[in-house]
C-alpha cells in the first residue's frame, strides 16, 4: 500500500510538470487527427458516427461494426434538459435501465444501471478505452440491484465528453472482468474552444428544483498540445410523493387511563379504522405530511481534465482524471411518537432520521504511445481511482441509551482503490491480399483494496437502559441508532487482491466484404483462481446495404472486493414492515453458521446475431442474443426466523434478529432482441428532419435456484436461498422491453425536438403470505398474481405495473452563432406509473395492510421513470 501511494504521489507530480491538471487524449487507438464531430441533437445512435470500442484496430461506423455498438454525441445525451449522465444514457440506449431506490442509503445516489436485462456487476465502465474504478458501496437495499457494486457514473460532467460508446455484447476477452452485458465507453473531449452551459428544472409540483453550471475550455499548448478543462455544479432539490400517515401516532387510553400501544394500520389516527385506546386529542391537530418520498436532495460537484501532446515525432503523453465531490442528506422512514424506537423526551412528535452522505471519486491516468516500436505500434499506460464514502445519522437517537444517546452518529465509512496498468501492441501484417491481418497483444496488471470502517460505537451498543415511557416502560429498548445499527468493530475489513492478464486480438477483412475479428484473455487472480475467455465475431457484407454480423464469447466476473467484505445492518421494508436485516461478510462465523459458500465468479456463454442495413439516409440493426450466466452473485434472501435467532445465539453469534448473505445464488438465461433504424432527410431549404426508432425487449429465466442452506433446512426452515422476491429482482424488476421514438427537427438558428419513450411492464412482490380474505380486500382493480403459500391456503402477492409513455418536447434557438437558448418539457402528458396496491378501511378490517407503507406510499421505486410527473426546462449554452 505504502509503495502504491508513493508511486501514485510521484505519478501525480510528474504529470503535473507536463499540465497543470491531469488530462488525457481519445483512446490509445484512437487516431491523432482532430475528432468526429456530431451534430446537434443526432439522436440515439447516430449510425454514421465513428466508433473505437469493441476492437483495437482503426475505428469504424456503428453499422461496420461486427458486434452492435450505439454512438451517442454529447449533444444527444444533453437532450430533454437532463443533466445526469445515468439519465441521459437511459433516454439514448433501449437496453439500459436503472431504477430510482428510496431510503437505501447512498444507493439512492449511487444508482444501480442496467444492461440487457443484467445487473451492474455485469457492465463494465471504461473512460478513454480505459477501465473506471467502482464504487465502495455494496447495495444492500431491498431494491433492483441489491448485492451488486456499481460504477458511479455521475461522477463525470457530461460537457467533458464528445461522445459515449455503449458496446451490447460481452466483451471479458478483450476488457477483462465485468464485460458481460457490455461495455460503456466514455471518450473524453480533445477539441480547441470553450462551452459553457446553464440549465434550470423544477416539476410541475414545484419541488425538485435544479440549477446546473458548467464550463469546458480546450486550450491549445502549442505544438499540437491540448488541454481540456471541465467544471460542473449541480444543486438538486428533492422531491416528494407521499401521502399523509393516517396512522395512530400517539399512545391511546384505556378505560382506566393507561397508556394504550398505537396502531400501525391505516386510518388508526383519524378514525377510518379502530385505533388502540381512545386517541389522544392531538390526533386531530397533527400535521401528517411527514414522509418523504421521492428523489433525495443533494449537490454535486465535477471536475474533470484531458491532456494529449506530442513528446517526440513518433511518441505522443497523454493524461486525464477527475474528482467529484456529492453531498446529500436522505431522510427516511418517520418515526412516530408512539414507536418504541422514539426517545418522547427529545422527539415528542415524532422524527425522521436523516443520512449525511459523501461521497467522492478521484481518478487519474497517464500514458505513452507511439507508432514504431520494433514494428509495433504501442500504448503504455497506467490509471489510479478510488471513490470514498462517509455517512453520518443526523435527527437520530439510539433509545437503548436512554437520555445520554447523541443524536448524531458516524453511520460507517468505506473506500475502494484500483490501480490498473497495461501495455497494449498492435501490427498490420500485410499478406498480399490488399487487406492485411491486424494482430493485438497486451498485458494488465491491476490491483485493488476495499476498506469499511466501523462507525460510532454509541450507535451500535446496548447501553442497557430500558424504554422510559408509554404501556412498553420497562422492557428492553430498541438497540443502536435510528434506522439502524451503526457498523460495529467487528464490522471492520480490509482485502486486497491483484490480477495479471495477458490478451491478444486478430482481425481481418477477406475479400473486401467479409470482417472476421477474434480474441483471447488469460487472467489470474489472487484470491479467485485464473480463466481464460474467448471471442469469435464477423461481419459479411451481403450487397445492396445489407449485411449480417454474429458473435460468440465466454465472459467472467469475480466478485467485487465489496461482495466479500460488506458486514453491516440495514433497515428495510419487508412485507410492508420495517425489519433490521444483518447483512453478514460471507466469511464471518455468522454467515457460515447459515450456510454461506466461499463465492465464485460468475461465468457466461453469450450468443448474438444481426442484420445491418443501409440505404442513403436511412440505416437499421437488429440484434438477438442469449446471455448464460452461471453461479451469478445476489444477497441471499432474507432469513427471518426466532429458530436462526436462537441457533446463531447458541453458538456465539447473538443479535440477529434477521440474516443475509452474498451468494453464487442462481444460474439464468437472458434473451432479447435490440433495434435500432435511422433516417434522415433534408429538404430543399436545406432544414433537416431526424428520426430514430428503437427498441429492445429481453426475457431472464432461472436455470438453477440453490435450495435452503443444509443448516437452515435442519432446523426446519423451508426459505430457498433466492425466495421469490429475490428472482423477481433478477426477472421482472426491469422493464422487459423499451421502446423510444426521437424526431428532430433543425431549419436554421431552430431547433425542435419530441422524443417518445415506452417504458414496458414490470413486476414485484408486493404482499407475502396473505390469506384469501386479505386478497380480495387488496387486490381488486389490481394486476396480481397469487403464488401459493406451500402447505397453507394463504398466497403470495405478485403486482404487475403496466406499460407507460413518456414524451418530451425541447425548442431550441440560437441567439446568435455562440449563444443558444432552449426549452422544454419533460414529461409533457404528466405521466406517473400505476399505484401501489393500497391500504383500505376494507383491508384493515380483513387484518391487512396494503403494499403502500399502510397509505404514505402511492407508488413503488421499481418504476422504471421514477415518478416526479412533468418537469420544465430552460438552457442557456454558449460554445465559441
Amino acid at each position: 500500500m505504502r509503495f502504491r501511494l508513493s508511486f501514485f504521489a510521484a505519478m501525480a507530480g510528474s504529470t503535473a510538470i507536463v499540465s497543470p491538471a491531469f488530462a488525457q487524449q481519445g483512446l490509445p487507438e484512437e487516431p491523432t487527427s482532430d475528432p468526429v464531430e456530431i451534430g446537434v441533437d443526432d439522436g440515439i445512435a447516430d449510425q454514421e458516427a465513428i466508433i473505437v470500442t469493441g476492437t483495437r484496430f482503426q475505428p469504424r461506423t456503428a453499422t461496420q461494426s461486427a458486434v452492435p455498438v450505439d454512438a451517442i454525441s454529447r449533444e444527444s445525451l444533453q437532450q430533454g434538459g437532463r443533466v445526469d449522465l445515468l439519465d441521459q444514457l437511459r433516454t439514448q440506449v433501449p437496453s439500459f435501465s436503472f431504477p430510482r431506490p428510496l431510503g437505501s442509503g447512498v444507493g439512492d445516489y449511487i444508482l444501480q444501471p442496467s444492461l440487457r436485462g443484467l445487473g451492474p456487476g455485469e457492465l463494465l465502465v471504461l473512460v478513454n478505452g480505459k477501465r473506471r474504478h467502482t464504487t465502495a458501496d455494496l447495495n444492500a437495499s431491498n431494491g433492483i440491484g441489491r448485492g451488486d457494486v456499481a460504477v458511479d457514473l455521475n461522477a463525470i460532467p457530461t460537457l467533458a465528453l464528445s461522445q459515449a460508446e455503449v458496446l451490447r455484447d460481452g466483451a471479458a476477452a478483450q476488457y477483462g472482468s465485468d464485460a458481460i452485458s457490455g461495455v460503456i465507453n466514455l471518450i473524453l473531449d480533445r477539441s480547441v474552444g470553450t462551452r459553457a452551459m446553464a440549465t434550470y428544472g423544477i416539476t410541475e409540483r414545484g419541488d425538485g428544483e435544479y440549477y446546473e453550471a458548467s464550463v469546458s475550455s480546450g486550450i491549445d499548448l502549442g505544438n499540437d498540445a491540448v488541454l481540456r478543462l471541465t467544471a460542473s455544479y449541480l444543486d438538486r432539490e428533492g422531491t416528494n410523493r407521499s401521502d399523509p400517515d393516517t396512522r395512530q401516532q400517539y399512545f391511546g387510553t384505556d378505560a382506566v387511563g393507561q397508556p394504550t400501544a398505537i396502531s400501525g394500520n391505516f386510518g388508526s389516527g383519524t378514525g377510518l379504522t379502530p385505533s388502540n385506546g381512545t386517541l389522544d386529542p392531538r390526533e386531530a391537530t397533527f400535521d401528517r405530511n411527514v414522509f418523504r418520498f421521492g428523489d433525495q436532495p443533494f449537490t454535486n460537484a465535477q471536475f474533470f481534465a484531458n491532456f494529449v501532446a506530442p513528446a517526440s515525432d513518433t511518441v505522443e503523453v497523454y493524461a486525464f482524471g477527475g474528482y467529484n465531490r456529492l453531498e446529500g442528506d436522505i431522510e427516511y422512514f418517520f418515526r412516530r411518537p408512539g414507536q418504541n424506537e422514539t426517545i418522547r423526551a427529545f422527539y415528542p412528535d415524532g422524527f425522521r432520521p436523516r443520512l449525511d452522505s459523501r461521497i467522492e471519486n478521484f481518478s487519474a491516468a497517464f500514458g505513452l504511445r507511439g507508432e514504431d516500436l520494433a514494428g509495433f505500434g504501442w500504448d503504455l499506460s497506467t490509471v489510479y481511482g478510488v471513490n470514498t464514502q462517509d455517512l453520518f445519522y443526523e435527527n437520530s437517537a439510539n433509545v437503548s441509551l436512554g437520555l445520554d444517546s447523541p443524536t448524531r452518529f458516524y453511520r460507517l465509512g468505506a473506500d475502494f482503490y484500483q490501480w490498473t496498468s497495461n501495455l497494449d501492441l498492435t501490427r498490420d501484417i500485410f499478406i498480399g491480399d490488399g487487406s492485411p491481418v491486424q494482430l493485438a497483444f497486451g498485458a494488465e496488471y491491476r490491483e485493488e483494496d476495499y476498506r469499511l470502517f466501523s462507525g460510532d460505537i454509541d450507535g451500535f451498543r446496548n447501553g442497557g437502559v430500558p424504554i422510559l415511557d408509554g404501556p412498553s416502560a420497562g422492557s428492553p429498548a430498541p438497540i443502536g441508532a435510528q434506522p439502524g445499527p451503526t457498523a460495529g468493530p467487528d464490522d471492520r475489513a480490509s482485502i486486497g487482491r491483484n490480477s495479471k492478464a495477458v490478451y491478444a486480438e486478430v482481425q481481418k477483412v477477406f475479400f473486401d466484404r467479409l470482417l472476421l475479428q477474434g480474441a483471447v484473455r488469460y487472467e489470474d487472480f489472487s484470491d479467485f483462481g485464473n480463466t481464460t475467455n474467448y471471442k469469435a465475431a464477423g461481419r459479411f457484407e451481403i450487397g445492396g446495404g445489407l449485411a449480417v454480423r454474429a458473435s460468440y464469447n465466454t465472459a467472467f466476473r469475480a466478485p467485487a472486493l465489496a461482495q466479500s467484505g460488506y458486514n453491516a445492518s440495514n433497515t428495510l421494508i419487508l412485507n410492508g414492515q420495517q425489519a433490521v436485516v444483518r447483512v453478514a461478510a460471507v466469511g464471518s462465523p455468522a454467515a457460515r453458521l447459515a450456510g454461506a459458500q466461499p463465492l465464485r465468479p460468475e461465468k457466461s456463454e453469450n450468443i448474438s446475431a444481426g442484420v445491418v442495413f443501409e440505404s442513403g439516409a436511412f440505416s437499421a440493426t437488429v440484434d438477438a442474443y442469449r446471455i448464460d450466466l452461471n453461479d451469478r452473485i445476489a444477497i441471499s434472501s432474507t432469513f427471518q426466523d426466532q429458530r436462526i435467532t436462537d441457533f446463531l445465539a447458541a453458538n456465539g453469534q447473538a443479535g440477529f434478529g434477521a440474516i443475509s448473505f452474498i451468494t453464487n445464488a442462481v444460474d439464468t438465461i437472458t434473451e432479447g432482441i435490440d433495434v435500432v433504424m435511422n433516417y434522415r432527410h433534408q429538404f430543399a431549404d436545406s432544414s433537416e428532419l431526424t428520426a430514430t426508432l428503437a427498441g429492445n425487449y429481453n426475457t431472464t429465466e432461472f436455470d438453477r435456484i440453490a435450495d435452503t442452506p443444509a443448516p437452515l433446512a435442519a432446523l426446519g426452515v423451508t426459505t430457498p436461498l433466492f425466495d421469490l422476491t429475490q428472482q423477481l429482482r433478477f426477472s421482472d424488476s426491469l422493464p422487459r422491453s423499451k421502446v423510444t421514438l426521437d424526431l428532430n427537427y433543425i431549419s436554421g438558428p431552430l431547433s425542435i425536438g419530441v422524443q417518445n419513450t415506452r417504458f414496458g411492464e414490470v413486476s414485484t412482490v408486493a404482499l407475502t403470505n396473505r390469506t384469501p380474505a386479505q386478497i380480495v380486500a387488496l387486490t381488486p382493480g389490481y394486476d396480481v398474481e397469487l403464488v401459493p403459500v406451500a402447505g397453507s391456503a394463504n398466497s403470495d402477492i405478485i403486482q404487475t405495473f403496466g406499460a407507460k409513455i413518456l414524451t418530451d418536447v425541447q425548442l431550441g434557438y440560437a441567439l446568435t452563432p455562440a449563444l443558444r437558448l432552449t426549452a422544454g418539457v419533460r414529461n409533457v402528458f404528466d405521466v406517473y406509473p400505476d399505484e401501489n396496491i393500497r391500504s383500505s378501511v376494507e383491508s384493515v378490517a380483513e387484518g391487512t395492510n396494503g403494499a403502500d407503507a399502510s397509505g404514505t406510499q402511492p407508488y413503488n421505486a421499481i418504476s422504471p421513470f421514477g415518478f416526479n410527473g412533468r418537469t420544465y426546462f430552460v438552457r442557456l449554452g454558449l460554445d465559441f
